[in-house]
């Protein structure tokens, strides 16, 4: 514990105000993980908003610096993850009880790079059956421009005790 204090104390010594507020977001949400608002890491890590009804799911994340690659853009394998996150979320919810999907197959069609403050993944049921479903999800900004689509197919599995 000692020498997580002193590498902490280090990080915070040599970080930028960019570093700081990337740091000092992380933290919060990763609070947020231990009193059960988040229940990964990951979805702390992304702050991950998630909501979902009968026909649809949506998942959003800040479009901050944590996220982009090294040309200052939104990585393209995160927005991988806000589909498959967004697209699996409407799966799981069509499950019958004790069951989830998972991903067995996403195809994912990058078609320009997000620039607002938040980046949205909207997801639809194309076609639900007793094993299998495929799911399409897209990115578009709120400016209607379309950044990413993809359709995902998912096996229906029994959840793990």
């Amino acid at each position: 514990m000692k020498n997580l204090s002193k590498q902490f104390q280090r990080i915070v010594d040599n970080s930028t105000l960019e570093d700081l507020k990337i740091l000092g977001d992380f933290l919060e949400n990763f609070e947020k993980k231990q009193q059960g608002e988040f229940k990964t890491y990951l979805s702390a890590s992304l702050n991950m908003q998630r909501e979902t009804d009968e026909h649809s799911s949506a998942v959003r994340i800040p479009n901050t610096p944590f996220i982009h690659n090294n040309i200052d853009i939104p990585h393209g394998g995160i927005l991988a993850v806000l589909l498959d996150t967004a697209m699996g979320t409407l799966a799981s919810s069509k499950c019958p009880e004790g069951y989830a999907a998972v991903t067995t197959n996403i195809t994912i069609h990058y078609l320009t790079v997000a620039v607002e403050d938040e980046i949205r993944a909207d997801a639809r049921m194309i076609r639900q059956g007793a094993h299998t479903m495929v799911v399409e999800g897209n990115i578009v900004q709120q400016d209607g421009k379309h950044i990413a689509t993809a359709t995902g197919s998912f096996f229906i599995v029994p959840k793990r005790q």
